[in-house]
């Protein structure tokens, strides 16, 4: 079996005494019994004794009996990867309906599942990224998911709270959205849209059969599948930077339109 190497990082993240380290570190090296451990270590074999108990405790280490004598190993990579994480989800406080996919280093994606994590994230990240700018992709077909989630007058306050926050908008919508939005959502939508976007690209509708949106921070990515009630987080990622340039290529391909000045017609029209 190939042995993971841990990190310091991920040493510091299990949480180990120096002791713990040096004895899970013999194991790692093919030591096999509390004496070879000790004359390894130079720690005394009844400290080793209770080492040993405390790491297979954690998952981290496994005995086995060979001809009546018990020999010492480390855990199989998987259960040392699943107890990396279980302590991660502590630390970081992951609660229920989110994910984290193998986030042991500074690039991590998560997983959002469900209503009540979805509202929390997006009320989170409104607060997170104040005066910050957000780039943002979506079409029509989202709307039905945002109803399901969040209700007309929850959209509303959320992006009351876009501008409470001042986060800087700029979409990427296809040709008509804001007229559509209006109309099918009511001017009370329009007013708390206006003001909370700097400009809008608009792009063909062909580009938007899908329920799927993009929502771009300076640190964070986040690909949202309302109508299946499910947020990507990807922060600290090459992803992130490949959204980033097709998001400005996208920019300099678009007919830009002055979103607020459109807003302000449409309430007054």
């Amino acid at each position: 079996m190939n042995n993971i190497k841990l990190s310091n990082e991920q040493i510091r993240l299990l949480g180990l005494s120096r002791k713990e380290i040096r004895v899970f570190d013999a194991l790692r090296s093919g030591d096999t019994t509390p004496l070879t451990i000790s004359g390894h270590t130079k720690i005394s074999r009844p400290a080793i004794y209770e080492i040993l108990q405390r790491l297979k405790n954690r998952g981290l280490a496994k005995s086995n009996i060979i001809n009546g004598k018990k020999y010492w190993s480390q855990a199989k990579d998987r259960d040392l990867e699943e107890e990396l994480y279980s302590t991660k989800r502590q630390l970081l406080n992951i609660k229920k309906g989110v994910e984290e996919v193998r986030g042991i280093s500074d690039s991590m994606v998560v997983v959002h599942r469900g209503g009540p994590a979805i509202r929390k994230l997006l009320n989170t990240i409104i607060k997170d990224n104040k005066d910050e700018r957000l780039y943002g992709i979506q079409g029509d077909v989202v709307l039905i998911g945002w109803n399901k989630v969040f209700g007309v007058e929850g959209t509303n306050e959320l992006n009351r709270e876009i501008k409470k926050n001042r986060i800087i908008v700029e979409a990427i919508v296809p040709h008509g959205w804001l007229e559509r939005q209006t109309k099918l959502l009511g001017e009370k939508w329009a007013k708390n849209f206006e003001g909370r976007m700097a400009v809008t690209h608009e792009i063909d509708e062909e580009y938007f059969k899908h329920g799927g949106q993009i929502w771009v921070f300076r640190n964070s990515l986040y690909l949202i599948a309302m109508n299946e009630e499910i947020i990507i987080e990807v922060r600290n990622s090459e992803i992130q930077k490949l959204i980033l340039s097709m998001f400005r290529f996208i920019q300099d391909n678009s007919k830009k339109i002055d979103v607020n000045a459109l807003l302000r017609g449409l309430i007054e029209g």
